[in-house]
């Protein structure tokens, strides 16, 4: 049988998570043992597109967008390349017809818990409604390669806009339980992670990175991974800006059926984020200049961070 060659990420089964995706490119990895019989829709085996692209972004608005993507073949594998060349399309209601609003590179990231990845590029946008992107590129294999997909942009963004002020929320700390358990799922934590709850680092005139993450129980594999390069950052840039990892659940160390019982934590509401992991960097003044949906590289953060060290904030 193929072992992962198509994972169904599955968000959580609660308000924060009621989304599907199908998260297919940036979890599989081609372990093929004596079957030939790979998971393919229904709509594949009667002759769909030879290249899909998926859309892995849940939170684009009108403005500039990180937009992630992968592409697999009629398999269901993926399909990666180094760099893609990308258009962005509107889609005019009631007319046969699209508009390009944008067209760039997207460069190819691999994933942490497998030989897999992404692409992902920046778009500015400026029409909400329905889009498409026409996907280019020569894969790994030396194949050209077409892909499209669509999604949805809205007109505000579910999570903070870029130059808002970021939401003052009241988040646990070490020095608040005697077990570090009760506020993090991560199974080997960095303790610097912890000692100062959001609203109170938003009050030291420094820049903040905070990644909101439940390494435990994270449907992509990733929020671990996603904490750990939160770690890298702070040793690479030190006490300059200050990191915190939030973890998405109350009492993340009481567990029925293999999930936590106590619901999310307030903050979840407060930053509106409707998936996980998250990353945002807020800027000395408290406002949210970067964010990052999914696995983000610390080489990524870091990079974006220092911009704000360097006297452009």
């Amino acid at each position: 049988m193929i072992l992962a060659a198509v994972t169904l990420f599955v968000l959580k089964n609660t308000r924060f998570f009621g989304i599907s995706i199908l998260f297919t490119i940036v979890l599989a990895t081609a372990c093929v043992s004596d079957s030939n019989n790979p998971i393919i829709s229904s709509e594949q085996k009667s002759g769909g597109p030879e290249y899909s692209g998926i859309i892995i972004t849940t939170d684009m608005a009108v403005g500039e967008n990180k937009i992630l993507f992968g592409v697999i073949n009629r398999d269901g594998m993926p399909v990666p390349g180094l760099t893609s060349e990308i258009d962005a399309y509107f889609l005019v209601p009631e007319e046969d017809k699209r508009e390009l609003k944008d067209s760039t590179i997207a460069t190819f990231t691999s994933w942490p818990t497998t030989d897999g990845g992404i692409f992902s590029a920046e778009l500015e946008l400026d029409i909400p409604g329905f889009y498409e992107i026409d996907i280019n590129y020569i894969s790994n294999d030396n194949a050209p390669i077409f892909a499209q997909a669509s999604f949805t942009l809205k007109s505000n963004a579910s999570t903070p806009a870029l130059g808002s002020t970021a939401p003052a929320s009241v988040t646990h700390k070490a020095s608040d339980v005697e077990d570090i358990s009760h506020i993090t799922s991560a199974p080997d934590p960095d303790l610097d992670l912890y000692e100062l709850s959001i609203h109170e680092a938003l009050e030291q005139n420094k820049p903040l990175v905070v990644v909101f993450a439940t390494p435990a129980f994270c449907a992509s594999a990733t929020c671990g991974p996603q904490v750990g390069e939160l770690t890298k950052v702070k040793q690479r840039v030190g006490d300059q800006a200050n990191y915190i990892h939030v973890e998405v659940y109350e009492n993340p160390h009481l567990i029925e059926g293999q999930r936590p019982t106590g619901g999310l934590i307030s903050a979840v509401d407060e930053w509106g984020l409707p998936t996980e992991p998250w990353t945002f960097i807020v800027d000395r003044h408290g406002l949210v200049q970067v964010k990052f949906e999914q696995f983000t590289t610390a080489d990524e953060i870091e990079a974006n961070l220092l911009k704000f060290l360097q006297g452009l904030n």
